[in-house]
């Protein structure tokens, strides 16, 4: 509850500071002796790349580093290299600068040919918890059901335990998928397969699961409505100096957030 009051409060503040003063993206940043250092979680790496790409088109200034991993191995390197920010669908408990920038789906994946549509968001704690050992428990066929999780240091397993687990443990029987894309590889091959990834991340190899009768889209995420929801935020330790800060603006502008809302939810209505 204290990290989802600190999100909503980080939301609140980031859109708040766009808004106090109109303030403008300048057309051209001044240049800056070194590329700007953002490291990506495997989730956001392709909107990093996105967005990168956008932003030096406008900015031929403005050159980044960009260096990808799980959670734990990206945050560990940011709190080494202060100079460095992060995007991230997860954030930790200990206090760092943080802005939003868009908000994420966890969507929960089986196989294509599964003919089981929906969960409930207890079924899928029982599931994940191990109690649940075949898809004819929920609706679907004879079959033996094959729970498909992140590695440890993986940010979106970071939220979907805290999500939908609570203080319960993903049963140790899990099959580990060491990234985004071994998730989506694994589960399109396993026909017995359940997982979860980003939504950025779904294709038509996998089917996503409604939860709660809600499915995971990005308008129903940024209705509030899709229970697996969380905020992508650019994070480091320091506050940011005046070139990342006028990226992190042009990432909540409306060009910022259409490139966005490609991918994510956008902050704000379109």
């Amino acid at each position: 509850m204290r990290i989802w009051r600190l999100r909503r409060l980080l939301l609140i503040a980031a859109i708040a500071f766009a808004g106090c003063g109109t303030p403008q993206v300048p057309a051209v940043t001044p240049p800056t002796q070194a590329p700007l250092r953002l490291y990506a979680t495997t989730p956001t790496l392709p909107l990093v790349n996105q967005l990168t790409a956008a932003y030096t088109r406008l900015n031929s200034s403005v050159t980044f580093e960009i260096i990808a991993g799980n959670f734990e191995s990206v945050y560990a390197r940011v709190q080494i290299d202060r100079d460095a920010y992060f995007l991230t669908n997860h954030l930790p408990p200990e206090s760092i600068w943080a802005a939003p920038i868009g908000q994420d789906g966890i969507a929960v994946i089986t196989h294509p040919s599964n003919p089981v549509r929906h969960l409930t968001s207890e079924q899928l704690r029982n599931v994940f918890y191990g109690r649940i050992s075949n898809w004819r428990e929920l609706g679907g066929d004879d079959r033996d059901l094959i729970i498909v999780t992140r590695e440890n240091g993986s940010g979106t397993r970071a939220e979907f335990e805290s999500l939908i687990m609570g203080e319960r443990q993903t049963t140790p029987l899990a099959q580990i998928a060491p990234s985004s894309d071994a998730m989506i590889d694994t589960v399109a091959r396993t026909r017995g397969a359940i997982g979860y990834v980003s939504m950025s991340y779904l294709d038509s190899r996998v089917r996503a699961l409604s939860i709660d009768g809600i499915a995971g889209t990005p308008q129903r995420v940024y209705e509030n409505r899709y229970p697996l929801r969380a905020f992508l935020y650019v994070a480091g330790f320091d506050e940011p100096d005046s070139h990342m800060r006028a990226f992190v603006y042009w990432m909540q502008s409306p060009e910022g957030q259409a490139i966005i809302g490609r991918r994510y939810a956008p902050l704000l209505e379109p």
